[in-house]
């Protein structure tokens, strides 16, 4: 059998435009000029960068993720503008009925996610959630991605996320990785576009047992 795990923003949840608001929420207060939602994005997405000195023009930022220390303003444009991406439930249900450990590895705060994952009524699909927190380091490190494989029963995994530090975690994890290009074309793969070519992908996991 197999574990499957996800990343959360940009690959269950639709939230761009969360994110993008609530930086630049955090920036007017800052007395900084509003930002891109797509600079915001690819700051966010890119390994190596210094996103606390990018985003808000601090320096020596003690936080681990972009999010911690300014929960308030991601927990409010989450409230209103998160949405699932289209087939979301069809696929976790599909993962469920197969017998799946189903997980979740994302940078957001750990004590952030009950209430973003309760308000689209998804927590129950998975057997573990693990964020970012002070035992566990954020993407591109594999300790998230590890950790969960450490508490399934089952050996085989694989990782579904939407950047580039998601798939370095899984190759440094060293399990497969499934790329979110929603709504976007596809050109490699492991790439899907929507629900249905994703649950194709899938069915090749299950099929196969050489992962």
């Amino acid at each position: 059998m197999l574990t499957v795990i996800f990343d959360m923003d940009g690959t269950l949840i639709n939230s761009a435009n969360a994110i993008s608001s609530a930086v630049n929420e955090i920036r007017k207060n800052l007395n900084l000029q509003a930002l891109d939602e797509r600079f915001i994005l690819d700051t966010i997405n890119t390994p190596g960068k210094d996103w606390a000195k990018i985003l808000y023009n601090i320096d020596d930022f003690e936080h681990s993720t972009f999010k911690q220390g300014f929960e308030r303003y991601f927990i409010k444009h989450y409230e209103q503008s998160v949405i699932l991406y289209d087939g979301v439930i069809d696929i976790l249900t599909y993962l469920q009925n197969k017998g799946a450990y189903i997980a979740i590895a994302t940078n957001a705060p750990q004590d952030s996610l009950d209430k973003i994952l309760s308000k689209h009524k998804i927590s129950e699909y998975f057997n573990i959630i693990v964020g970012v927190s002070a035992k566990i380091e954020p993407k591109p490190s594999p300790q998230m991605l590890n950790f969960i494989q450490n508490q399934s029963p089952f050996d085989k995994a694989l990782f579904v996320g939407d950047s580039k530090k998601d798939e370095e975690a899984a190759k440094n994890a060293n399990i497969p990785y499934l790329s979110a290009k929603w709504n976007m074309p596809t050109s490699k793969a492991n790439e899907f576009s929507n629900a249905n070519e994703l649950l194709k992908l899938f069915e090749k996991y299950f099929n196969d047992s050489k992962i």
